[in-house]
Parts: C-alpha cells; sequence; structure tokens
C-alpha cells in the first residue's frame, strides 16, 4: 500500500491497458448494470481550475508573479510547495498566500471555475466504451449541487456521454457533506439502476468503500492525487494513472 504518485495524465503502460481492457470486459458481461466514475481527480485534472485561481488573483490584485503558476508545479495539497515550485521565496509566499486562501474555498467549489478542470486524456473514450458495451454511468462526485449546472458544461465539452439515457450525475447536497459518507449512501440510489459492476474513484477510503459494499465489482484506483487522510488501498486492487494505452500517439 502506498500513497498516489501524483498526475501523469500521458502515462502509458501495458499494465494501465489490461486494467482499461479489463473495465469494458466487465461493463460487456454485465449489460443493464452499472459503472460509477468519480469526476475530480479521477476524470478530471483539477490543477488547471487552480491554475485559473492563482492566474485571476493575480490580474485583480496586481501580483504578476502568481501567473508563473503552471499545472505541473502541483506537488501536495500544501500551496506553498506550489508557490515554491513556481518560483517564489518564502517572503513573496507568506504574503500571497493568505490572499489566495480567502477567496480559493468559494471559487474551487463553483460552476464557474469547474469549468476550467481538463479531462484527463482518454477517459471519455474509456466512459464511452463502457457505456456501448451496455453499461448505465453514473458521474459520482463530491461536487454539490451547486457546482451541477457548470459540471454538466464541462462533461459535455470535453465529449462525456450526459444528460442521455443510462446516464446520471448525483452530487452532494451541500459542501459540508463528508464526501466519502455521502458516496456511501448514494450507493443506495445507484442500486436502484442496476447492480453497480464497476467502480474507479481517485481516493482511497470511497474504493474501500466500494469494495466492501460490492465484493463483486471491479474496483479500480486512478492514481492521481487524494486528500491528506490515511486510508490506502489494498495492493491487489487494480490502479491506473491515466486513461491512455500504449497504443495512443502522445
Amino acid at each position: 500500500m502506498h500513497a498516489a504518485r501524483g498526475y501523469a495524465p500521458f502515462h502509458q503502460s501495458e499494465e494501465q491497458d489490461d486494467v482499461l481492457a479489463g473495465a469494458v470486459a466487465v461493463a460487456a458481461a454485465a449489460p443493464g448494470q452499472v459503472a460509477v466514475f468519480d469526476l475530480d481527480g479521477c476524470l478530471f485534472d483539477n490543477r488547471p481550475r487552480i491554475v485559473r485561481i492563482f492566474h485571476a488573483l493575480a490580474s485583480r490584485h496586481d501580483l504578476p508573479d502568481l501567473l508563473r503558476v503552471r499545472p505541473e508545479h502541483f506537488a501536495s495539497w500544501d500551496q506553498r510547495d506550489t508557490l515554491r515550485a513556481a518560483g517564489l521565496d518564502e517572503g513573496r509566499i507568506a504574503a500571497v498566500l493568505p490572499r489566495f486562501q480567502r477567496v480559493f474555498q468559494h471559487q474551487f467549489f463553483s460552476s464557474v471555475f469547474c469549468r476550467f478542470d481538463d479531462a484527463m486524456p482518454g477517459a471519455a473514450r474509456l466512459v464511452w466504451e463502457v457505456y456501448r458495451a451496455g453499461a448505465s454511468v453514473v458521474y459520482l462526485t463530491g461536487r454539490h449541487e451547486e457546482m451541477r449546472a457548470g459540471t454538466l458544461e464541462a462533461l459535455s465539452d470535453w465529449g462525456f456521454p450526459v444528460q442521455r439515457p443510462r446516464t446520471a450525475l448525483l452530487c452532494k447536497p451541500d459542501m459540508g457533506t463528508d464526501d466519502t459518507a455521502f458516496k456511501d449512501e448514494a450507493l443506495r440510489e445507484i442500486a436502484l439502476l442496476g447492480v453497480p459492476v464497476l467502480f474507479f474513484d481517485n481516493e482511497p477510503a470511497n474504493c474501500n468503500v466500494f469494495a466492501a459494499r460490492h465484493p463483486g465489482a471491479r474496483v479500480v484506483w486512478v492514481e492521481t492525487d487524494h486528500s491528506p487522510r490515511p486510508d490506502r488501498v489494498p495492493a491487489e486492487m487494480p490502479r491506473v494513472r491515466g486513461f491512455l494505452r500504449t497504443t495512443d500517439a502522445t
């Protein structure tokens, strides 16, 4: 067991090929059942959203050094590390970080800013393959209902199957609800659509809940990043770092 190694959206390996092919095979073997996909850190790369928040702050408050921040500077949940990687010294970090922290929560968890996420390369293709194999697709996200409009727009813009038969988007009722508790409860609602046979999520705690609730399902850990919680997935759980195959040109 180990923590995620961080975003690697263009990662390719034969092992990843096998996991992705296995996911489609699971959907094909159980037509009419349900495949469940997380969004943040799973189908979507959230780093561009955070970059946009930094850049908006830079423009509004004349902080041009924040324009240096790029997705590759994100290595942890501590934005001090991000700003160090972008070349800011400790004094400058201490001066600008409180301003960022004051606006971050409101902007990150908003319909406006979630439109700036990038889809993980190959993610929409995989979801379509699962959908066309006959599975219903549920996007099960820790985003709250106020983010629904922006989320649907982003899913549509990036070419995912959405707002069509056999698809659903489940959001938390409010931002204060714990993500894992919400997803645990949401499994009861999902079961009304069919038997969940496939799960993709980047949070170890969520993966473990899915595996415990549906031991016959294929649970895949998406190894991008995750919260600082101590949960870890078992060593034998299938995992991917992205959604590209070795046959894809990059």
